[in-house]
């Protein structure tokens, strides 16, 4: 099965992205422990105040279905409302 590797820009809405920090830490620790994530890493873009980018690498997509699907997933969605604009997911291939 191929990896899949995911780039994740998230627009921050102005002023609250030290508090979208400490939610997305808490739940970035919470994902590292999920069955087929490898990696997950977060950081802060140096060109823009309000944008947080995710990088993540999942052993195949049927843990990244899984992941997208799961409790943890649906109540993030319900905390992420309140702090991003737009959020653009990036799926890649390696070559």
């Amino acid at each position: 099965m191929n990896k899949v590797f995911l780039f994740v820009e998230i627009d921050v809405k102005p002023g609250m992205r030290d508090d979208f920090l400490v939610e997305i830490s808490k739940h970035g620790a919470h994902i590292r422990t999920e069955d087929g994530c490898e990696v997950l890493n977060i950081f802060l873009d140096t060109d823009s105040t309000d944008r947080v980018c995710v990088w993540e690498i999942w052993s195949d997509r049927h843990s990244w279905d899984l992941h997208m699907a799961n409790e943890a997933s649906r109540a993030w969605q319900k905390i992420a409302i309140n702090y991003v604009v737009t959020e653009k997911i990036i799926a890649m291939d390696s070559i």
